[in-house]
């Protein structure tokens, strides 16, 4: 059993990269149109089953129906080799519709927790049982088994991989119930075109169905395995997981379903802690860029005291630049009413004088080049900060 890094058992994203997602995004009409026709098929094909009284001839209709609504097509790669003695079918896991397509070739039922109508749960190959745990299931099967005419299909994965590299590890339960079990390999395939996955990572089960519903379609080629039979039920499982294994080109590996979890559980917190990092840095790239314009705005201010702030604050935000802002406003691009100065002036004569000598040239603006009304009101300001910070000369 060979060490495989679990990351590369399962698709992080459903979609592919490169040209490939051109053609995706070219065909969304028709697969959003193919979602609401098959869609609506299904709530009619819901109303037969709840409705009408339960026969067979009901049951095949509705598997036709459901095959159109999922786009499932079911092809067998080789005969059944066995006996009718076999009851337990064991299967890999590829999808959320395998019971469907699993139903459709070996007419064997999956156990469900799924309280459907009898009717509608044959139809798509479930079988409701006690499955609150373990013991309660196998007593349940065996029940039915010794009950029903039907088989039934377990595929002891218990989770879905991307098929391309390795099964996860079988569980040893199910080859508890019988000693000879029947194994099946499945594998599915869908347009080149429409190379969308069947499965990732995270994914739910009603977002699997969607997108069976959007492609055009969806294959699943089963291929029937030699009977295997052993009264030990660990040598029994290891047999029938290397036999399906070995089947579809794929390798064993030692990860169960429980590390699955956790991957999965592991993969969902790194991306809501990348998630939250960048919102993090957004808001932080915004606190500062606002202190930045706040920084230029007391520029302004110290150079035009009597402009008022929302003024300033609005040419900013256009320009990005102190002298530029300084330039319309001394321009009369940006026009304003300046501000009362009765409640900012302080009881200093000297700072009096430079508040009234500041007004009386600034009346006066226009017998000045700009650079020179700029360098004026620049020293201005720099002898205001320094008369009011008490510092000295230099």
């Amino acid at each position: 059993m060979s060490q495989i890094d679990i990351q590369n058992l399962f698709d992080k994203s459903r979609f592919p990269s490169g040209w490939c997602l051109l053609l995706i995004f070219l065909y969304t009409p028709v697969g959003l149109l193919l979602v609401l026709l098959r869609f609506l098929t299904v709530l009619q094909l819901w109303l037969l089953a709840s409705l009408l009284p339960d026969c067979n001839t009901r049951r095949i209709f509705l598997n036709h129906g459901f095959s159109f609504a999922f786009g499932i097509m079911v092809k067998i790669s080789e005969a059944k080799v066995g006996d009718k003695q076999t009851r337990i079918i064991i299967a890999n896991n590829v999808s959320v519709l395998d019971h469907f397509a699993l139903y459709k070739a070996t007419q064997a039922l999956t156990p469900s927790v799924w309280d459907l109508p009898n009717v509608l749960g044959n139809a798509l190959g479930l079988q409701i049982m006690d499955m609150s745990n373990k013991e309660a299931l196998i007593a349940n099967i065996k029940q039915f088994l010794s009950t029903s005419k039907s088989n039934i299909v377990l595929q002891p994965e218990f989770g879905i991989t991307n098929s391309r590299v390795a099964l996860l590890k079988f569980n040893s339960w199910p080859f508890v119930i019988e000693t000879s079990v029947q194994p099946v390999t499945i594998k599915t395939w869908r347009p080149e075109f429409i190379p969308i996955h069947v499965t990732s990572l995270g994914s739910t089960w009603w977002t699997d169905i969607f997108w069976f519903m959007f492609v055009p379609y969806t294959v699943f080629t089963f291929k029937y395995l030699k009977i295997k039979k052993n009264v030990d039920c660990e040598v029994l499982a290891r047999e029938v997981e290397k036999d399906i294994a070995t089947s579809l080109g794929l390798e064993i590996s030692c990860h169960t379903v429980s590390d699955k979890a956790e991957f999965e559980k592991r993969c969902i917190m790194e991306k809501t802690q990348n998630r939250r990092l960048n919102r993090r840095s957004s808001l932080n790239s915004q606190v500062i860029h606002n202190s930045e314009i706040q920084r230029m705005l007391r520029q302004v201010s110290e150079v035009l005291p009597l402009v008022p702030h929302n003024v300033i604050l609005r040419d900013l935000l256009k320009t990005r630049n102190v002298d530029i802002t300084i330039a319309n406003i001394l321009d009369g691009i940006v026009t304003y009413t300046p501000e009362s100065t009765q409640t900012t002036i302080t009881p200093s004569a000297s700072y009096n004088q430079l508040q009234t000598s500041t007004i009386k040239d600034n009346s006066n603006l226009g017998s000045s080049s700009f650079q020179e009304r700029k360098a004026k009101m620049i020293k201005e300001a720099r002898e205001r900060y320094i008369q009011k910070h008490g510092l000295k000369m230099c």
